[in-house]
């Protein structure tokens, strides 16, 4: 059987993070790179030295036709990159946030649609075993009917000093700042884990820090947000409160789902995969507790790890091969799920009220 093939549209620092996870997948070849940087694409040729590079995208998937487009651009190209791929004939994994508007996502499902192709977001945290497991306890009813939700998502490195201002603190390319970049992932995950679907939205943004030195040492403006707060109602009628920030001093890469029903409570981090903190029966919700938080931390058993997809790019190819498997891989509609509700937390900024999703 041939290898599937695929490209990858933009050389940044998040397409090598994509390679990597395709060097674990047999069944994948990479074939070309684009980037607008000249630079960037050459110095994959120094680890692919049979690829094509090209600074159009169209010609390059016009020479290399691959099976699969990884979209690794910055967010604003990814409409664009993600329609070229299908109008060449291609299936795609798109990076979050899916698109820049809601408008933009519709219309990169609806070329997928007319090319018959397959899409998905890399949604990454849905491959954390912890993640997965939890989804399955909370699936059983093993916590009760869901009441809750706490979520958090910080980190630092945009508020440090000694990082450079990015094209990620200017909102005409990236669209968001932590509410778009983590915001996602934290809407996503909770939705992956809880089973639960977002009813309304109300929300703030702020940008905490003004400006950035860039690095040629020019003071630039800060036009994204550095950190959210929101709270979504779900259709059950469970309350999910979230606080996202990139500029939290001692933060790594932070993101805690916790979840409670009338029979127990369960919560993940991303920081600990292995391990998910559990407090759940019947028995034990029976009785309440005036003790000091000392949840139980549970290893997940290795006859669940081992049988998990370890990323989107392999849940997505064993897609493609046909697999009867259930393996989660995020569609198009959750991309545009989450970007309905940044959309709306948005619109709930401007007019200081609870926003419908629709």
């Amino acid at each position: 059987m041939q290898k599937l093939t695929y490209v990858l549209l933009g050389a940044g620092g998040i397409a090598g993070h994509h390679y990597q996870c395709s060097k674990q997948i047999d069944d994948l070849k990479l074939v070309g790179v684009y980037d607008p940087s000249e630079a960037a694409m050459e110095s994959w040729l120094k680890k692919e030295p049979a690829i094509i590079i090209h600074k159009d995208p169209a010609k390059l998937l016009s020479l290399t036709k691959p099976d699969i487009a990884f979209i690794c651009s910055p967010n604003v190209a990814h409409a664009k990159l993600s329609n070229l791929a299908y109008k060449a004939g291609c299936h795609v994994i798109c990076e979050k946030p899916m698109a820049m508007t809601v408008a933009e996502s519709l219309e990169m499902e609806k070329n997928r649609k007319t090319a018959r192709k397959e899409g998905a977001i890399n949604f990454s945290y849905r491959y954390i075993p912890a993640f997965r497991l939890a989804k399955e306890i909370v699936a059983a009813g093993e916590l009760g009917t869901i009441q809750r939700m706490n979520v958090r998502y910080l980190q630092s490195f945009l508020g440090a000093e000694s990082v450079p201002y990015s094209w990620r603190n200017d909102s005409k390319i990236a669209g968001f700042g932590a509410l778009g970049d983590l915001g996602v992932h934290m809407i996503d995950g909770a939705g992956f884990i809880s089973g639960e679907t977002p009813a309304k939205v109300a929300g703030v943004a702020q940008t905490l820090i003004p400006y950035k030195t860039d690095a040629q040492g020019k003071k630039q403006k800060v036009t994204t947000d550095t950190n959210s707060s929101f709270i979504i109602q779900y259709a059950s009628g469970a309350v999910g409160v979230f606080e996202t920030s990139q500029v939290v001093p001692g933060y790594g890469n932070f993101f805690q789902i916790e979840i409670s029903g009338g029979k127990g409570l369960i919560r993940v981090l991303s920081e600990d995969g292995d391990h998910i903190t559990l407090y759940a029966s019947q028995t034990v919700s029976h009785y309440d507790t005036w003790g000091v938080e000392s949840f139980p931390k549970v290893k997940i058993p290795t006859g669940f790890a081992g049988k998990q997809p370890k990323s989107c790019f392999e849940a997505f190819v064993r897609k493609l091969r046909g697999s009867k498997d259930k393996n989660d891989v995020p569609g198009f509609d959750a991309g545009i799920s989450a970007q309905k509700c940044i959309e709306a937390i948005h619109q709930s900024m401007k007019t200081d009220k609870w926003i419908t999703i629709k």
